[in-house]
């Protein structure tokens, strides 16, 4: 006996707003089209993408079928989330560049010097400008649940505590067998070490977008004055220019150190110091010197500049619905 197709399921890849309203129609319109045969894997992947488009069109992201103050918001969430790519890819570019000094003659040191600083205070700034807008909107917050009380926000909270927690406790893990291993002279191998930091990077990474996702659901759950809404754009597009200082600082730092000191990329850098002087600048280079567009800062460049068109888009959103906001 053939089994039949349940085209219910599909509905999983659209908001629930949308499966209220059109989810009978479209289950129907399945089952007469394929009768009860499977779904071929085009018509899926279609239906998949019409799914993210109406995600991301409920979350206000795209489209103009919501509230201005709805787009802001929505608008406003997904320079979040692009500040969430660059906080994970940040982390792995501060491991990357530590001790470039060392390697860098001291006269060639200023223009990297400047942009490495220029990086380090914008993500200062891009964190003082999140804590900012968590406490625009934890007034309304407050009275959502003071009004419905804790049920609209359990599953969002519960989620973002549980991977919170979990990235923490395994955070903490990490750091006490690191500090295990250098009292062992590194006596580990290779690869299960790796294998690990790889994995706990992954996990928190994995948490990061797992709270910026909740933070989004949470907010639009909010009613938030029109006040609070254009502080909120206006914290987004200040958010999207620390971005782009972030941005072009990394892009600088990589340009100065791939023509001053390229040997920083060959993985081996440094030989025996000269005789003449004991500051790191004098070691002698040991090593290829023509590796200066290594795959990790490729890759970290092109996941920065992808969240930067998706925080790009929110801000041109956002600065053409602002004064319209009432």
């Amino acid at each position: 006996m053939n089994k039949t197709t349940n085209y219910a399921s599909y509905l999983r890849w659209y908001p629930r707003g949308w499966r209220e309203r059109y989810g009978v129609e479209f289950v129907t319109l399945l089952e007469e089209t394929y009768c009860g045969k499977r779904v071929p894997l085009k018509a899926s992947i279609s239906m998949l993408k019409s799914g993210v488009v109406e995600h991301a069109r409920e979350a206000g992201v795209v489209g103009d079928a919501l509230s201005t103050r709805r787009s802001i918001v929505g608008s406003a969430w997904s320079v979040l989330m692009a500040w969430a790519v660059f906080l994970i890819v940040g982390s792995v570019f501060a491991k990357y560049v530590e001790h470039w000094q060392w390697v860098t003659p001291a006269n060639e040191q200023t223009l990297p010097s400047v942009a490495y600083d220029a990086v380090a205070i914008a993500a200062l700034a891009s964190a003082g400008i999140a804590m900012a807008a968590g406490m625009a909107v934890l007034p309304s917050f407050i009275r959502l649940i003071r009004s419905r009380g804790w049920s609209g926000v359990r599953a969002p909270l519960r989620a973002s505590t549980f991977v919170g927690v979990c990235a923490l406790v395994f955070s903490v893990g990490i750091v006490v067998w690191a500090h295990e291993m250098h009292d062992f002279n590194g006596a580990a191998p290779l690869w299960p070490t790796r294998t690990v930091f790889y994995f706990w990077f992954a996990f928190v990474a994995a948490a990061i977008f797992t709270v910026a996702a909740n933070v989004g659901t949470l907010t639009r759950r909010l009613e938030l004055e029109v006040r609070v809404t254009r502080l909120l754009g206006a914290l987004a597009l200040a958010m999207n220019v620390v971005l782009v200082v972030i941005f072009v600082g990394i892009l600088t730092w990589w340009g100065s150190i791939a023509a001053n000191a390229p040997w920083f990329f060959s993985g081996t850098v440094l030989g025996a110091p000269a005789k003449s002087s004991s500051s790191p600048s004098s070691f002698t280079v040991v090593g290829s010197t023509n590796h200066v567009a290594p795959v990790l800062l490729i890759v970290l460049g092109l996941a920065m500049l992808g969240a930067l068109l998706v925080a790009a888009h929110g801000a041109a959103r956002i600065s053409t619905r602002l004064r319209r906001a009432e």
